[in-house]
Order: structure tokens, then sequence, then C-alpha cells
């Protein structure tokens, strides 16, 4: 089960360690696990197939993205440097580096009002 204080814990913990970089942080889209689903198609079931492999995600790209976002944003935000690493997401790399950035416009935008 995921910590939803995650953020503030970091950001805390970076602020007491001035030194400190954030990262390794990324996305990876190569990690898949095979789970299986019952077919409710009755050929399937009469051919002898009672199960199907699904492949998904290990961790699904939403919550990656959101995490990768929020860190990025993060290091931002307290100057610091970030190691990235990405697999086969390249694609929502750069569509996350496009969310933070206007994130961040929002955010300095709405400080000079």
């Amino acid at each position: 089960e995921c910590d939803e204080d995650w953020y503030n814990q970091l950001k805390q913990r970076l602020k007491k360690q001035p030194d400190a970089i954030v990262g390794e942080i990324g996305l990876d889209g190569a990690r898949w696990v095979e789970v299986d689903d019952e077919l409710k198609n009755l050929e399937n079931h009469k051919a002898g197939s009672i199960w199907k492999r699904t492949r998904i995600l290990a961790c699904p790209m939403d919550l990656q993205r959101k995490a990768f976002e929020d860190q990025l944003y993060l290091a931002a935000e307290l100057q610091r440097p970030v190691s990235i690493h990405v697999v086969r997401a390249w694609g929502e790399l750069f569509d996350s580096f496009d969310a933070v950035m206007e994130r961040m416009k929002q955010k300095y935008i709405f400080e000079d009002e």
C-alpha cells in the first residue's frame, strides 16, 4: 500500500540534506507481468482453453507518471539535480516534462499576481 504522505516526507528529507539529489527517478515501459483472466467466451471453453494470459505493466504508467512528475517538480522547486531512468517510455517521458513545465508556469504565474 502506498504512503500518501511520501511527497512531504521526501521534501523534508531533501531540505535537511541540501547536497542530496532527487533520484534515480524514471519510467519503465518494459517490465510486464502476466495475469490470468477467466474467459467468458464459451467458444474458447469448448476448445479447451479456460484461462487466457494477459500482459500488463508491473506498475501502471499513470501511477509511474504521477510519482515521476511529483519528484521532478520537487527537484525543480528545490533546485536539485535528478538522475533519470527511462525504458521504453520516451513519449511518456517527454509528456511528463511538458506537464511539469506547465505546472511550474502555473505556480509562478499565480505567485506573481
